[in-house]
């Protein structure tokens, strides 16, 4: 397994080089503290904010304290040095504990901690507790649950404790490996119930990269909410928040189009935009949503950052944060790329992930997996990332030859999965990836099904960018917000009528087509010869 859940900041901080934020106008409220794997509760007028401690200092469980949610002071750390139980059992004195979680129940708070050896699933889960977190006492309550590399198919980390409508307590866990199970608790010891030893699987990608569970309950469903892809990265982190639902609190959880957990399923509701690089590991707490990035703006550090959770037709929605960038719009708007000989589009044809053939496909304008990002990566150049698998386009293996296949893999920053768009006539563009100047195009200049291949030069390498949906633009010189929401219609060729969703009028009266700009964003170039530099943003 690649990577763990709470990997450690020192090698984060190791990261590659900041990429643009391919957003919009910084508009910076207080700045956000560091931190990793948050966990929230509240206390009289506090909020206390628990979080993994930095490799190598030995912060274990470091404590902070906030009125506001915005302005944060450090209090203390949970342990001054590991348990000599967790020293035995993992044969290893851990850099520091992972991924907490804290609950008040049975006149006590329960804080739920991992501790591991590093890269394998020779990991703990402990438990320690204290009256009051204001002058806090923590007891040690030594061992909840173990696993053992070689052994089981799941991994003790990232511990989450929430509780049915009849007040039993479940305790959640995993990452990577066959995904997240379940247990019961006693409510009176904090530990596993004796008598309902049932190990429930709610949550699987099998054995691909999710982690962080964290439950609530709302309108008479419990919802799931768990962490995508690769955290520990820097700016170059692609974690996620993902979002399944069930009417009982051990499943199956569903997403909201009916697939479940268990097979792979999850409804994104917070993925990385402006400075924000990998949001995730979550914690829901009440109507407060408390979760780490990474910031674009310094360097990848991790940060922590809060958010407002309000329901949408029986779905979470998380707003902006409290502090931090919050500039227009949730990121690069999501666009198809439409082929011109064919009408087929860009496709990942399987859903698939890591590894699966980018083809062509008929259109269709609601499958995430036919719909794309074109995330600026600097000097022109953009990774092409699939709505659904969150994995970028490359030219598979950097293959550097002739007819090359185009797979999908996570970003890894390299010229195989940079392209450059380049206007060809009347709106259509090619897109050039850097090995030798090679575009796509269909395999034998085919349609739908066709596999995508690089080649040098080709007879069928037009493709035009089509939004999808409602878009925000932004004007690029003084990063101001154009009007409302705007619709982007095919008109003919690689033109467009864009209008305003709200009011319906078009903008400037005329129609455009759209070019991609060498310094990031786009030119809108009208027919009556109009210019405009815009940036698509996500509402």
């Amino acid at each position: 397994m690649r990577i763990l859940g709470a990997l450690l900041a020192a090698i984060l901080l190791t990261a590659v080089p900041v990429v643009p934020a391919s957003a919009a106008p910084p508009v910076t409220a207080d700045p956000d503290p560091v931190a990793h794997d948050p966990t929230l509760i509240r206390q009289g007028r506090w909020y206390y904010e628990i979080i993994t401690g930095d490799s190598g200092t030995r912060t274990y469980l470091p404590i902070r304290r906030s009125t506001d949610l915005i302005h944060w002071t450090y209090t203390g750390t949970v342990f001054d040095t590991p348990p000599a139980w967790v020293v035995e059992e993992l044969g290893v004195t851990p850099a520091d504990f992972w991924a907490p979680d804290i609950n008040f129940f049975d006149g006590e708070y329960h804080l739920y901690y991992a501790a591991s050896s590093f890269g394998t699933n020779n990991s703990v889960i402990g438990l320690a507790t204290t009256k009051s977190l204001d002058k806090p006492q923590w007891v040690d309550r030594g061992l909840v649950l173990r696993t053992t590399a070689g052994v089981e198919d799941v991994n003790a980390i990232d511990p989450d404790v929430s509780f049915d409508r009849a007040g039993n307590a479940y305790l959640s866990y995993g990452s990577f490996w066959d995904g997240l199970r379940m247990r019961r608790l006693d409510v009176r010891s904090g530990l596993l119930s004796a008598t309902d030893t049932t190990e429930y699987r709610i949550a699987s990608r099998g054995g691909m990269a999710i982690e962080g569970p964290s439950i609530t309950h709302h309108g008479g469903w419990y919802y799931l909410f768990v962490s995508f892809d690769f955290c520990c990265r820097g700016v170059d982190s692609d974690y996620r928040v993902m979002v399944g639902r069930s009417r009982n609190i051990t499943g199956p959880y569903v997403d909201a189009t009916g697939r479940a957990l268990t097979e792979g399923g999850g409804t994104q509701i917070l993925a990385g935009y402006h400075d924000f690089a990998g949001p995730g590991h979550g914690d829901v707490y009440g109507d407060l949503f408390a979760h780490h990035y990474y910031d674009r703006a310094d360097d990848g550090a991790p940060k922590g950052s809060i958010r407002k959770i309000s329901w949408v037709d029986g779905w979470p929605r998380l707003s902006d944060p409290l502090s931090g960038n919050r500039g227009y719009g949730h990121g690069d708007a999501y666009v198809q790329l439409v082929h011109r000989d064919s009408d087929a589009v860009l496709a990942n044809p399987s859903c698939g992930y890591e590894g699966a053939d980018i083809t062509l496909a008929a259109a269709g304008t609601t499958d995430t997996c036919l719909q794309w990002q074109l995330i600026d990566r600097g000097n022109g150049l953009v990774s092409l990332t699939n709505r659904h698998s969150n994995k970028v386009a490359e030219v598979a293996a950097c293959i550097n030859a002739e007819g090359a296949r185009v797979a999908q893999w996570g970003w890894l920053a390299n010229d195989c999965q940079r392209f450059r768009l380049t206007p060809s006539s009347e709106g259509w563009s090619r897109i050039v990836n850097p090995l030798a100047g090679r575009a796509l195009q269909p395999a034998a200049c085919g349609g739908a099904g066709a596999a995508v291949q690089t080649h040098t030069l080709g007879t069928c390498q037009d493709f035009r960018i089509q939004p999808v949906g409602d878009v925000l633009l932004t004007d690029v010189a003084n990063t101001t917000r154009i009007g409302n929401r705007w619709r982007f219609t095919h008109v003919d060729d690689g033109w467009y009528r864009v209008t305003d969703s709200l009011t319906r009028r078009s903008l400037g009266g005329t129609y455009w087509r759209i070019e991609a700009l060498t310094t990031g964003g786009y030119r809108l170039v009208g027919m009556n010869g109009r210019t405009r530099e815009v940036l698509l943003l996500t509402p």
